[in-house]
């Protein structure tokens, strides 16, 4: 049986254009791409990392760290699964997974076992790719770095959509260049250009004054196509802002050739917004020296890479945060008390808006007895048999910690205390079939959930499976209790 093969989206066809438009594929490795995959690879903890994209027949990767090879055919790739959802795709274990058992990807290099993908979209919303993290262990991703591998796939997209604004603006450069030969030759047609060229455009003469705008011009300052003929920038702008773009302009014709300047120029109403102005000088028809440019608007771009850059700055306090913290319990492999603190006050968030949460308490009978007859060091090896033992049936999505000495807790999303109760008794039978060292193992537990309750408190949730616990105790140990039953 080989590898199961993903179905290609509904809107396939439309989708290739989408990435064909963008002039993306086998292009050369962007700095821009890359520190976006080391920091996905950083904050996952993840030896490799990819941003994808999947065109006919193979998935090509724009940006990697880890991998030696920079594609592999589309019907072994694991993106071909996450670009069919909007969320995180997860693959915890690919070797268990009936899916992707048999990938080539997986049997050989670079033996894939987990993998964590976010779709990449283009700026006209059609999925591209991925961003991805994999690793080479079977694993779980924390919340945190859930989120962040998610926010750093929308910084792909945002990358995506500067170039494409880059690409634009290059393209319009190229035509403003072939159209200055023009000029001479009709002045129609470049009336005709400038009037539907998306950007603003206008001519000066050697003493500033405007002889020429377009029609993009006159709408954004919300003035007729003559109003302001004639007048130079002291006439239109405040004083400041008017010597500045004098400066630019004289600077231009002084050089002889086209200059890029960032300026801020008020609106109508006194908003200052941010203009990136091609200026270039040219001559007319009688042998006039002129000065032509053009201008986008990057207010909104500013503000985009302001955001960026803030983003970044919390990507990498994250990480930092992530590397002095131990997210892990070093005995049981389990989370530690830090991870169960910070998920419980997470989900009774999620309780006060009408989630349900239900937990479990449990402590190992007689821990203390076997340690004092044993020894510690059977001690810790119980203990570690009861991490391994709770990650195998405790599911993804419900969080194992050690609560502290020998008491392990469950936290459960989404669960009442009948579901909570079925975990109880998989637990219990599993700890019954588990092999020990010297004597069995026993194990009470208690049981609890927040009945719906929105105004229940963290603390109170802990209080009552602690309590259902120390019923089980009382009850003869090896057995759990629910809250309800304590009542």
């Amino acid at each position: 049986m080989g590898p199961m093969t993903a179905a290609k989206p509904d809107n396939e066809a439309q989708r290739l254009e989408a990435l064909k438009r963008l002039e993306l594929l086998d292009t050369e490795p962007e700095p821009e791409f890359d520190e976006l995959v080391h920091l996905a690879a950083a904050i996952c903890g993840t030896p490799i990392s990819l941003v994808t994209l999947l065109d006919e027949r193979r998935q090509w990767f724009k940006a990697a760290t880890g991998m030696n090879v920079t594609e592999t055919p589309r019907e072994v790739a694991f993106c071909s699964h996450a670009v069919l959802q909007s969320g995180v795709f997860i693959v915890k274990d690919a070797a268990a997974d009936e899916r992707f058992a048999d990938n080539p990807l997986v049997t050989g290099e670079p033996h894939m076992r987990f993998y964590a993908g976010v779709p990449i979209t283009s700026p006209d919303g059609f999925t591209l790719g991925t961003l991805c993290v994999i690793d080479r262990e079977p694993r779980q991703l924390t919340q945190l770095q859930l989120d962040m591998l998610t926010m750093l796939a929308r910084q792909v997209d945002a990358r995506l959509e500067l170039r494409q604004q880059r690409r634009q603006l290059q393209t319009a450069l190229a035509e403003v260049e072939h159209s200055r030969t023009e000029l001479r030759l009709s002045d129609e047609r470049f009336r005709m250009f400038m009037d539907h060229s998306p950007f603003l455009s206008f001519i000066k003469d050697m003493d500033g004054r405007l002889v020429f705008y377009n029609q993009r011009f006159a709408e954004r300052f919300r003035i007729t196509r003559t109003a302001w003929l004639g007048k130079d920038d002291s006439e239109l702008f405040p004083p400041e802002q008017a010597q500045i773009v004098r400066q630019h302009d004289i600077g231009v014709l002084m050089a002889g050739t086209l200059q890029v300047v960032d300026e801020e120029v008020p609106d109508d109403k006194g908003v200052i917004a941010h203009w990136r102005s091609y200026k270039f000088p040219c001559v007319d028809s009688r042998g006039a020296t002129l000065l032509g440019g053009i201008a986008v608007d990057v207010t909104d771009t500013r503000a985009k890479e302001l955001a960026l850059r803030k983003t970044q700055a919390q990507l990498q306090a994250a990480n930092v945060r992530l590397q002095e913290l131990s997210v892990t319990d070093p005995l049981t492999g389990l989370g530690n008390r830090r991870v169960f603190d910070e998920r419980l006050a997470a989900e009774m968030t999620a309780v006060r808006r009408g989630r349900k949460l239900a937990m479990l308490m449990l402590d190992i009978d007689h821990f203390k007895l076997r340690n004092d007859t044993f020894g510690h060091q059977d001690g810790d090896e119980v203990l570690r048999q009861m991490g391994a033992l709770m990650r195998r049936v405790v599911r993804g999505h419900e969080v194992a910690a050690r609560y502290g000495g020998e008491e392990l807790v469950v936290l459960m999303p989404n669960a009442n205390e009948g579901d909570a109760a079925g975990l109880a008794r998989r637990l219990l039978r599993a700890v019954r079939e588990m092999r020990w060292a010297h004597q069995p193992v026993t194990v009470s537990i208690g049981v609890a959930d927040t009945q719906n309750n929105a105004d229940m408190t963290a603390a109170d949730l802990i209080t009552a499976a602690d309590t259902a616990m120390y019923a089980a105790k009382a009850a003869g140990r090896n057995c759990y209790v629910r809250r309800s039953e304590t009542a």
